[in-house]
C-alpha cells in the first residue's frame, strides 16, 4: 500500500516535470499555450495552498463563515483594485523589477537597506508557510497508508521539490525571463485541486443525503454563525488577506514578475475571482458532510477532503484528492522558495559577492556562481522549513500557522500602496513603520502563541487584532517619519516613475470624454497653420480616403490620426500629442505638458525665426514691423539707433499708436495738432496703401521712410537716414550765386546720388530674396544628396558584397604566393571601396543631424588596444615605432564616435610619417582625460591649419593617396562628442593633435569570456535566398569552402517548395525579394517557420540602412548582417547557429532517453 502511494506521488511529480519541460520548447504549439491569458489566471491560483485545500475545511467545520475572509480579501481586490494592480504590474514592467524587495528598494532610493529589511520580513514569514505545506503533505501519507511516522516521505517530497526548483527556477540569471514551463505546470495544479474539491463536494454532499435529513446548510444560516460576517474578526482577516495577494513574494512573482503581458490582467480579472468562488462555495459543503459523517470519530476537521475521499472508497477519487493535496502544496513551496532565493541572493549575498570582486580587481564571469549561489540557497531554504516542520508545527491547525504568516507579510503594505500614489513617500517611513510593525508583531501575536496558553477561537482574535494594531502604527509611523524626511534627487526621480509611470501609447486617442466634432479639429488645424494650408490639407486627406468630411460629424480614428501628424509637424510630435488629448478628452494640460509643449514649439519656429532676424539686424536701414491689429512685432537695432524709445515702450505687443503718440509728443511732427497727426498716420496704416515720404526731425537729421503691406495685413516700413545726401542738395542750392551751369551741375549730382542710393537700395533688396533663394537650393541639394546616398548604398554594396565573398573564397584557395599577393590587394581595394563608401554615408547622416552619440561610461584600455595593435603593424611596415602610453581609466563618451576619431588621427598619424617615430599617450589628469597624438611626420603650414578639417582637404607635401576625408569626419564627430580638436604643427618637423573628454566611473559589468569552439559545418544545410544572383553565387562559393550543403533560391515561390523538400536547418535571408511590400525576407522566414512548425535559426543579408528593420529582426527572433558581408561575421553567426542546433538535438535526445 505504501509503495502504491510512493509510486504514484512520483509518477504525478514526474508528470509536471514532463509539462514544464515541454513548456519550455522553442515549438510554436508550446509558445501558444503557455502565452495564453487563461495560463496566467490560473496560476494565480497557486494562492490556494495546502491551507486551503485542507485548512480552511477544518475551519469551517469548526467556526462555519470564518474560513471565507482569506477567499473575500483577493476577490474583492482583482473585481474593485483592478486599476491598483494594473498599475503595479505597468510600473514593474517599466523598471524591470524582479523581486518585491527590489520594488520597494527601487521605489524608495534604490536603498540596499530596504531591500534588507524587506527580504528578513518576506523569509519569516514563508519558513512557517512551506512548513505548513510540508506537514500537509505529510499528513497525507499518513492518513493513506496508516504509517505511524512519515518523516521519510517528507524527505524524499523536499528533496524532489528542490530538484524541480533548481532546474526550472535557476536555468537563466535573469529572473525576469517569462518561464513558461514553470507556468503552465502551477496552472495544470491549480486545475487539479479545483477538480479534486468538487468532486469531494459532491461525494460528500451525496453521502449526508443518505444518512442524514434537514435543511443542509442549516449550521452555516443560524443566527450565530451570520453573525460572524459582522465580527471584528471577519474584517480584519478580510483585508488581511486582501494585503497579502499583493506582498505574498511567491504571490507577487507570479501575478506580477511573470506577467507576459498586461492585457493578460483583463482575463484574471473575472477567471481567478471565479477559481475563489468556486472553492468557497464547495468548502462548506465538505465541511457540513465531514462533520456529519465523521461525527464521534478521530478525525481531524483538517483531513476531511481525504477522509471522504477514503469513505466513498473510490480509488479514482482518492488519487484524484491525493494529487490535489499535493498539487496544492507543491507549487507553494516551488516558487516560494524560488522566489526568496532571488531575494536572498541579490539583495544580502550578491552584494557582498560584487564588492569583493571589485576590491580584488578580477573581472570574469560570475554568472555560473549566481547560479550555484541560487540553488545552494533553495536547498538552505528547504532545509530550514523543514527543520521548523520538526520543531514547531506538530500542535498547530494549518490555519493558525497560515494566519500568522499573513499578518507579517501584511506589514510591507504600506510601501507598497505609499510608493506607488504618494510622491513624498521616503525610505525613512519604510525603516520606521516596519521596524514598528515587527516589534509590534512579536509581542502581540509570536510570544503569547507560542507560550500554548490560549485556545484556537482566542488565537484567531488574538492574530486578528495583532495585525490591525500592527499595520496601524506600521502605516502611521509610515506617515510621519516620510512627512519629515529630507528627499535626494533620486528619491524624487523614483516618486516620479512610480507615482506617475507614463503610459505607452502608439495610437491616437479613442475614446471622447467631450463632444469633439471635425469642424474643432479644423479649427485647431488652422490656428497653428492657417487657413489656406489647413484647406489644402483636409482637401488631400479627402481625396486619399475617398470619403467626404461633414463638420458636425464626429471625427474617426483615421482623422484623429491625420491631425495629430499634421501638428506634429508644425509644433513637434510629443506636443502634439498632448494638445490632441487636451482637445479631446476636455482637460487641462498640466505644468510638465506645457513645459515640454513650449519647449517642442519653441525649437519647431526657431530656425523659421532664425534667418530673418539675421538679416534684419544686418541691413543699413531701420526696419519696422505692425501686424494687422496696429501692434509693434519686429523691428532692427537700427530702427532703436533712430528712434531713441524709453526701454519700456519699445516691446513687442505695443500699439503702434503709443510711439507715433510719443514721436509727436517730442516735437516730431511740428507744432501741428498732435491728436490730428497721430489719427492722419493711424489711416495710412488702416487703408493698406504704400507710402514713401520724408521728414526732417528737430535734430536737423532727414529720415526716408517707405512703407508697404503685407499679405493678411500689418504693414512693414523701412526708415533710411538722408541726411548727407539732403545737406549735399541744400549746400548746392546756396551756393547759386551767379553761375546757373555750377548749379546744374551739382543737382545732376545730387540726383545720381539718390539714383544710386535708390538703385542700391533696389540691389539689396534683391540680393535678400537671392539669397533665400540660394538658402532653400542649398538646403534642398543637401536633401537630395543624402537621399541619393541612403538610396544608392543598396546598389553600390549589392556587387560590393558579391566580390568580398568571392575574395574571401579565393583566400582559403591553396594558391602560389603571387597569386595570394595579388588577391590579398584586391581583398585591400574591395576593403577601401567600402570604407569609403561608409565614410560618405557617415558625413552625410551627420550633416542631416540622422546620427545621435550613445553616451556611456567607455573602457578606454580595453577600446583603444586592438587599435594601438593595428597601427603598430602598419608602422612596422613602413619603418616607424608607433609608442603607445595608455593609462587604465574609463570616460564619458560614444565609443563607436570615439573609436573612429582616434582610428583616423592615428591613421593620418602613420601615413604622414616617412621616418621617426609616433606617440599616443592616454593621460586622466583630476576629472578630465587627455588624447595625445604627435609625430615626426611632414607636418603642416601654418596658413593650411584652419582648413584642415574641411572635406576633401589633403597636404601637398603628401605623396599618399586618398580623398581627404578623414579629418572632415573627426571634426563632426568630436562636434558630437562636445570636444574640440586642438592641432599644433611645424611644417617639415611633425604634428601634434589633442583633445580632452570627461573621466567617467567604471561600469560594473562582467568581463565574459570567449573562448574559441571548434564548430564543423559538415551535413549542414542552409537554404540562402536573394534576388541577385551573383550574390547566391559567391555565397555558395564560401559556404561550400566551409562544408556547409547549400541551397539557392532567387524569389519566394522557389524558396518554399526548397524548405519544404529539404527542411533546412537555417536559413540566409536577403530582405527585397520583389516589388511586392509584403513579399520580403523576414515575412519568407516567418512563412518557412509555420509550414515547417519549428522554429529555424535564421539570418537576413541586406544592404538596406535602416535602424527599424533591426528593431524588427530582434522581434521576430531574426539575426541581423550588414552588406558588404563580412565572411569572418558569417562564420562566427554560422558557428553560434550550429552549436545551438546541436545542443537542441542533444536536449531532445536526452528526453527521449528518459521517456
Amino acid at each position: 500500500m505504501v509503495f502504491g502511494w510512493v509510486t504514484l506521488a512520483v509518477l504525478y511529480l514526474f508528470l509536471l516535470f514532463s509539462l514544464a519541460s515541454w513548456g519550455e520548447k522553442n515549438s510554436p504549439t508550446a509558445r501558444a499555450l503557455t502565452s495564453h491569458p487563461a495560463v496566467y489566471s490560473l496560476a494565480l491560483a497557486i494562492y490556494c495552498t495546502a491551507w486551503t485545500f485542507f485548512g480552511m475545511v477544518g475551519q469551517a467545520s469548526r467556526d462555519t463563515w470564518i474560513y471565507l475572509p482569506i477567499m473575500l480579501g483577493p476577490i474583492l481586490v482583482y473585481v474593485i483594485g483592478y486599476k491598483f494592480i494594473y498599475k503595479l504590474t505597468l510600473v514593474s514592467k517599466k523598471q524591470h523589477i524582479t523581486t518585491i524587495s527590489d520594488f520597494i528598494a527601487s521605489r524608495y532610493g534604490k536603498r540596499q537597506t530596504v531591500a534588507l529589511l524587506v527580504t528578513i520580513i518576506a523569509l519569516l514569514a514563508t519558513i512557517p508557510y512551506i512548513a505548513l505545506q510540508l506537514k500537509a503533505v505529510g499528513s497525507t501519507f499518513q492518513l493513506l497508508t496508516q504509517q505511524p511516522k512519515n518523516d521519510v516521505i517528507i524527505i524524499a517530497a523536499t528533496a524532489f521539490i528542490a530538484v524541480f526548483a533548481i532546474y526550472f527556477g535557476t536555468r537563466q540569471t535573469d529572473v525576469t525571463e517569462y518561464r513558461r514551463g514553470l507556468m503552465l505546470a502551477i496552472a495544470f495544479e491549480s486545475s487539479v485541486k479545483l477538480l479534486a474539491l468538487v468532486l469531494v463536494a459532491f461525494v460528500g454532499y451525496s453521502a449526508w443525503k443518505n444518512t442524514q435529513s434537514g435543511p443542509f446548510f442549516e449550521s452555516f444560516l443560524n443566527e450565530a454563525a451570520m453573525s460572524q460576517f459582522s465580527s471584528f474578526t471577519f474584517i480584519a482577516q478580510t483585508i488581511m488577506a486582501a494585503a497579502a495577494i499583493v506582498c505574498l513574494p511567491r504571490q507577487f512573482h507570479v501575478a506580477i514578475i511573470d506577467n507576459l503581458s498586461l492585457s493578460h490582467l483583463r482575463t484574471a480579472r473575472w477567471l481567478f475571482p471565479l477559481y475563489l468562488i468556486i472553492i468557497s462555495a464547495v468548502i462548506p459543503v465538505i465541511a457540513i458532510a465531514g462533520k456529519a459523517i465523521f461525527a464521534g470519530t478521530s478525525v481531524e476537521p483538517d483531513s476531511y477532503v481525504l477522509s471522504l475521499a477514503m469513505f466513498s472508497e473510490s480509488a479514482l477519487l482518492q488519487v484524484i484528492v491525493f494529487v490535489g493535496g499535493l498539487s496544492a502544496a507543491t507549487a507553494m513551496i516551488i516558487v516560494a522558495t524560488l522566489t526568496l532565493s532571488t531575494m536572498l541572493t541579490n539583495d544580502v549575498i550578491l552584494p557582498r559577492i560584487l564588492a569583493f570582486t571589485e576590491d580584488s580587481g578580477r573581472k570574469r564571469d560570475i554568472s555560473r556562481r549566481i547560479k550555484l549561489i541560487r540553488r545552494i540557497v533553495i536547498a538552505s531554504i528547504l532545509l530550514m522549513a523543514f527543520l521548523y516542520h520538526q520543531q514547531m508545527t506538530s500542535s498547530r491547525s494549518l490555519h493558525s500557522i497560515g494566519l500568522i504568516a499573513f499578518s507579517l507579510v501584511i506589514q510591507l503594505l504600506p510601501a507598497i500602496v505609499g510608493g506607488l500614489y504618494w510622491k513624498r513617500a521616503h525610505a525613512h517611513g519604510v525603516y520606521a513603520g516596519l521596524m514598528v510593525g515587527l516589534i509590534i508583531w512579536v509581542l502581540w501575536l509570536v510570544l503569547p502563541i507560542v507560550s500554548d496558553q490560549v485556545s484556537r477561537l482566542e488565537q484567531n482574535e488574538l492574530i486578528s487584532q495583532g495585525a490591525m494594531i500592527s499595520l496601524a502604527a506600521n502605516s502611521l509611523m509610515y506617515i510621519l517619519f516620510s512627512w519629515f524626511a529630507p528627499q535626494r534627487l533620486i528619491d524624487r526621480i523614483q516618486a516620479e516613475a512610480f507615482v506617475s509611470p507614463t503610459m505607452s501609447a502608439n495610437n491616437t486617442v479613442k475614446s471622447q470624454a467631450t463632444n469633439v466634432k471635425v469642424a474643432d479639429l479644423t479649427t485647431l488645424l488652422s490656428t497653428f497653420m492657417g487657413a489656406g494650408r489647413c484647406i489644402q490639407l483636409v482637401e488631400q486627406y479627402q481625396q486619399l480616403n475617398h470619403c467626404e468630411l461633414n463638420e458636425q460629424d464626429t471625427p474617426n480614428e483615421n482623422f484623429l490620426s491625420f491631425c495629430e501628424r499634421a501638428l506634429g509637424g508644425v509644433i513637434g510630435a510629443s506636443s502634439a500629442k498632448v494638445l490632441l488629448d487636451s482637445a479631446l478628452r476636455g482637460k487641462k494640460m498640466d505644468f510638465t505638458e506645457i513645459i515640454n509643449f513650449f519647449d517642442d514649439t519653441t525649437q519647431a519656429m526657431q530656425f523659421n525665426m532664425t534667418a530673418p532676424l539675421t538679416l534684419l539686424e544686418n541691413m543699413d536701414q531701420g526696419i519696422s514691423v505692425v501686424d494687422k491689429h496696429l501692434n509693434l512685432v519686429a523691428w532692427n537695432k537700427r530702427y532703436s539707433n533712430l528712434y531713441p524709445y524709453p526701454d519700456d515702450l519699445l516691446a513687442v505687443g505695443v500699439p503702434i499708436e503709443r510711439l507715433i503718440r510719443y514721436n509727436a509728443s517730442q516735437g516730431e511732427f511740428g507744432t501741428f495738432d498732435v491728436e490730428s497727426e497721430v489719427e492722419k498716420r493711424l489711416e495710412h496704416l488702416r487703408s493698406g496703401m504704400p507710402h514713401r515720404f520724408t521728414r526732417q526731425r528737430k535734430d536737423g537729421r532727414v529720415i526716408e521712410m517707405v512703407g508697404n503691406p503685407l499679405p493678411g495685413g500689418g504693414f512693414v516700413t523701412s526708415f533710411n537716414d538722408i541726411t548727407g545726401h539732403v545737406e549735399i542738395q541744400q549746400a548746392l542750392e546756396e551756393s547759386n550765386i551767379d553761375l546757373e551751369a555750377r548749379i546744374k551741375k551739382r543737382t545732376e549730382e545730387v540726383h545720381s546720388i539718390n539714383a544710386e542710393l535708390r538703385l542700391e537700395i533696389e540691389k539689396r533688396s534683391g540680393a535678400e530674396k537671392e539669397l533665400i533663394r540660394a538658402r532653400k537650393a542649398a538646403e534642398d541639394a543637401n536633401a537630395s544628396k543624402t537621399r541619393f546616398l541612403a538610396l544608392a548604398s543598396h546598389d553600390v554594396l549589392q556587387p560590393l558584397n558579391a566580390a568580398k565573398l568571392y575574395v574571401s573564397a579565393l583566400e582559403e584557395q591553396d594558391l602560389s604566393e603571387q597569386t595570394h599577393a595579388i588577391i590579398k590587394k584586391l581583398s585591400h581595394s574591395v576593403s577601401s571601396s567600402e570604407a569609403l563608401i561608409g565614410t560618405l554615408l557617415d558625413i552625410a547622416r551627420l550633416d542631416q543631424g540622422e546620427m545621435k552619440p550613445d553616451i556611456e561610461s567607455v573602457d578606454v584600455s580595453a577600446l583603444l588596444t586592438p587599435l594601438v595593435d593595428e597601427m603598430a603593424m602598419r608602422a612596422k611596415d613602413k619603418g616607424l615605432e608607433l609608442k603607445a602610453i595608455i593609462r587604465p581609466c574609463w570616460v564619458r563618451a560614444d565609443k563607436t564616435y570615439l573609436y573612429r576619431i582616434l582610428q583616423n588621427l592615428l591613421s593620418n598619424a602613420v601615413k604622414y610619417t616617412e621616418k621617426g617615430r609616433v606617440l599616443f599617450v592616454v593621460k586622466p589628469v583630476n576629472d578630465t582625460v587627455y588624447f595625445k597624438i604627435l609625430d615626426t611626420g611632414i607636418g603642416i603650414s601654418s596658413d593650411k591649419l584652419d582648413t584642415i578639417f574641411g572635406d576633401f582637404f589633403r597636404a601637398n607635401e603628401s605623396k599618399e593617396h586618398g580623398l581627404g576625408l578623414g579629418l572632415g569626419v573627426v571634426r563632426r564627430l568630436s562636434l558630437q562628442l562636445d570636444t574640440k580638436i586642438q592641432v599644433r604643427s611645424h611644417l617639415g618637423k611633425g604634428s601634434s593633435f589633442m583633445f580632452s573628454l570627461n573621466k567617467a566611473a567604471p561600469k560594473a559589468t562582467s568581463a565574459i569570456s570567449n573562448k574559441p569552439k571548434n564548430t564543423t559545418f559538415s551535413g549542414m544545410q542552409v537554404l540562402c535566398v536573394d534576388d541577385q544572383r551573383e550574390n547566391l553565387d559567391a555565397l555558395s562559393t564560401l559556404l561550400e569552402k566551409w562544408g556547409v550543403k547549400v541551397y539557392l533560391a532567387n524569389n519566394w515561390d522557389d524558396a518554399l517548395s526548397l524548405a519544404e523538400s529539404v527542411k533546412p536547418q537555417i536559413l540566409l535571408m536577403d530582405y527585397q525579394l520583389s516589388h511586392e511590400d509584403d513579399k520580403n525576407g523576414l515575412a519568407l522566414i516567418d512563412t518557412i517557420r509555420n509550414k515547417l512548425n519549428v522554429v529555424v535559426p535564421a539570418a537576413l543579408i541586406t544592404a538596406t540602412p535602416d535602424e527599424s528593420l533591426v528593431v524588427q529582426c530582434k522581434e521576430q527572433g531574426v539575426n541581423f548582417l550588414a552588406k558588404p558581408l563580412k565572411p569572418a561575421k558569417l562564420r562566427a553567426l554560422l558557428q553560434s547557429m550550429t552549436r545551438y542546433i546541436r545542443e537542441a538535438k542533444n536536449v531532445d535526445a536526452n528526453e527521449s532517453s528518459s521517456d
